[in-house]
């Protein structure tokens, strides 16, 4: 009997909040499926810097903001050291990415990285490239596409961490290009750790 009694309060308990109503879950659910393989890739590829010769190799996991609400997204990148650029520390960036949800795409970008110190461990850093993307969608009207990431960061020793905003477009809008299609683009609020070697 008390260990009845103990259940259902444990059962009301997980279902209701202390007001009585059932808990409200502000992120939708979004299906990691697809991304499990990509996430053991790079994985694999930070702790074992052997399988690879990169000067930076860089996991970053974003969600999907503004009209990617619902999306979560990882990105692989193997970055290089570039000659300065506007005197600013540069890296040559090729990334692979891959976000789920309702417009699902996978992308290939070459881009160029610009880092400004704000002191000698950290930085902000502005990353502006172009690129493909898997299929036109619902927010990407041409596979075509540009792709901008601002982010802070700081160095921890051979590792590198960064909170950014990635952003994908075919930049019809901002460039006034005649392009068909619609241009609402992908963003995504991300997370990225890298790794030098």
């Amino acid at each position: 009997m008390i260990w009845a009694s103990r259940r259902r309060a444990r059962s009301r308990h997980k279902n209701n909040n202390r007001f009585g109503q059932k808990p409200v879950n502000l992120l939708p659910p979004v299906a990691y499926t697809g991304l499990k393989p990509v996430l053991f890739l790079g994985a694999g590829l930070l702790l074992y810097p052997s399988l690879t010769t990169a000067d930076m190799l860089a996991v970053t996991l974003g969600r999907g903001n503004i009209y990617s609400q619902g999306s979560a997204a990882v990105f692989l990148s193997y970055q290089k050291e570039a000659p300065k650029l506007f005197n600013r520390e540069s890296l040559y960036d090729l990334t692979f990415g891959y976000w789920s949800g309702s417009n699902h795409n996978s992308a290939l970008t070459l881009a160029r990285v610009v880092r400004w110190k704000l002191s000698p461990e950290t930085y902000f850093a502005g990353t502006l490239g172009i690129g493909v993307v898997d299929r036109v969608t619902d927010h990407l009207g041409t596979q075509g596409q540009f792709t901008i990431r601002l982010a802070v960061g700081r160095k921890f020793g051979k590792y590198d961490l960064s909170v950014g905003e990635s952003h994908y477009s075919n930049g019809k809008t901002a460039l006034k290009l005649g392009w068909h299609g619609p241009n609402t683009g992908e963003d995504f609020l991300t997370v990225m750790l890298a790794r030098e070697f």
